[in-house]
């Protein structure tokens, strides 16, 4: 396959997106799709008709992302986002007005958007035999062993919820690595996302902190999130618009982690605000993401960008400085600090320890795998009361794979994740842009967060594999502008050598 073939494969006549004249094709009612769809989403809370949401909200979110997801890539990456954003606290929104629900349909709306992927990625299944994207392939064969194996457990409802849950964030990833020849229209989309979206996130992160709104407050009282704090003012853990303040804090280390690559003068406001709302969340395991991110990309970056990221984290300390002078936060934080030079008197470690040795042996045992549906809040669908059933809380992602996937599911899925970081991390190709490093440091940090929680699904799993794709499109979009432009140094056109995008690199090699 040439490179022009390669090109026009995920990016010809009839898709906007892809053309390279950005989305002038396109009519304005696409253009502006997500912001009236979110205009549509505020004005029945302002009317005081929230309960409207549980049809206009997932109905209107479907119709945008059908809009979009062939026409405009860049734009449905982004609304994706923003649904990841603000989806929880549309709920809590929804059941402040309305009344409270179990279960509910704004809930699944993300991961209904997410999977019109499918449909995508499924017209460029021949792709997945070169070995740039076949770590996909055991990654999904995995999964549907542990639907299957799931629906016989837990039912098809209860399955199918764990399924979009495990496998959304994958294609979601799989998604924008096929689209790698606009690369950076979908890198500046999203950046522009995060920018704003850490801004609004982090900034009501603190509102929360010091105000308590009451629809907040009544989410906490019915859900009986006890290791949340109190709904109290100054009393709580941090968790913003999300549903708690883990995914919170992993969100904003990864909003974090590419914030390095985004120019503009919300930058330091975005980065100061997310920085705040992280440390008031409380989660030790994303403070020490946060560093390993930190120092990750010193270490990778090109020099002139480190000193910038030097500055910025400078810039970023002393933002904090006025947070930290209030007496309750200051107390709140450090007294969290000094429980990493004391884990032996830490209850969260002496449960997650305790976890550990009572549950290894029988995750690690578990040959066939308890099945999709089985663990976490797909339980919801098992209960006829709704509740959550007994395996809702698994403190660890490491033992959770084996056990809900089964040894056949966790060496397709394993085998499939190192295969696509080796890749990934392997150089080669046009030296990439900064995004590029920042990407590759936000799904390394949130991998490593597996010994403390199971950080590839959900809305951290997005992510892992969001920004693993991500990577990946930019190692191929700068390969594709080397071979199209060759620099001072690289072979003549009359080089013997296969001038041709799949054959002129190892990745581009059927598996």
């Amino acid at each position: 396959m040439s490179l022009a073939t390669a090109t026009s494969a995920f990016g010809g006549a009839g898709h906007d997106g892809a053309s390279g004249h950005g989305t002038a094709g396109l009519p304005s009612v696409a253009k502006l799709a997500p912001t009236l769809f979110w205009v549509l989403v505020a004005m029945p809370v302002l009317m005081g008709k929230a309960g409207l949401l549980e049809i206009i909200f997932p109905v209107g979110a479907l119709a945008t992302g059908a809009l979009l997801v062939t026409r405009d890539p860049a734009r449905f990456a982004a609304f994706t986002w923003w649904l990841w954003f603000l989806t929880p606290e549309v709920r809590r929104l929804v059941d402040y007005q309305a009344g409270w629900s179990v279960i509910s349909p704004v809930m699944v709306t993300p991961f209904a958007v997410g999977a019109m992927t499918w449909l995508v990625v499924a017209q460029y299944l021949p792709m997945l035999r070169y070995r740039a994207y076949f770590g996909f392939v055991p990654v999904m064969a995995g999964l549907f062993y542990a639907y299957v194996n799931g629906i016989s457990q837990a039912g098809m409802a209860a399955a199918t919820f764990a399924l979009l849950n495990w496998l959304v964030p994958v294609t979601l990833g799989l998604y924008v690595a096929l689209h790698w020849p606009i690369y950076p229209q979908i890198r500046d989309a999203v950046l522009r996302a995060f920018v704003l979206g850490l801004t609004l996130v982090g900034g009501y992160g603190l509102i929360q902190y010091f105000v308590m709104p009451p629809w907040d407050a009544r989410w906490l009282i019915n859900v009986g999130m006890t290791n949340q704090g109190l709904p109290l003012p100054m009393q709580v853990r941090v968790f913003s618009t999300l549903n708690s303040s883990g995914p919170l804090a992993f969100l904003l280390v990864t909003g974090l982690a590419v914030l390095p690559a985004a120019r503009g003068i919300l930058v330091p406001v975005a980065g100061a605000l997310a920085l705040g709302s992280l440390m008031l969340s409380l989660v030790r395991a994303a403070w020490l993401a946060g560093l390993f991110v930190f120092v990750w990309l010193l270490l990778t970056m090109p020099g002139r960008h480190r000193v910038r990221l030097v500055a910025v984290g400078i810039g970023l300390v002393l933002c904090s400085l006025p947070l930290l002078s209030v007496p309750r936060v200051n107390q709140a934080i450090v007294s969290r600090f000094d429980t990493l030079n004391s884990m032996e008197n830490d209850r969260s470690y002496q449960e997650r320890q305790e976890f550990y040795g009572r549950f290894l042996i029988q995750a690690l045992t578990e040959v066939r795998g308890a099945g999709l549906g089985t663990v976490d809040t797909a339980t919801k669908l098992t209960n006829e009361d709704g509740q959550l059933g007994v395996m809702a809380y698994f403190d660890s992602g490491i033992l959770r794979v084996p056990y809900e996937l089964g040894w056949p599911g966790t060496l397709g899925y394993v085998v499939g994740i190192v295969a696509l970081m080796v890749g990934l991390l392997r150089r080669g190709g046009a030296p990439p842009d900064p995004f590029a490093r920042c990407a590759e440091a936000a799904a390394l940090t949130i991998l490593a967060c597996m010994v403390f929680e199971h950080t590839l699904v959900k809305v951290t799993g997005v992510g892992f594999w969001f920004f693993l794709g991500m990577g990946m499109a930019a190692k191929n979009h700068g390969l594709a502008s080397r071979l199209a432009a060759p620099l001072p140094g690289d072979p003549s056109p009359n080089d013997p050598r296969p001038n041709d995008l799949h054959q002129g690199d190892k990745q581009w090699t059927e598996a």
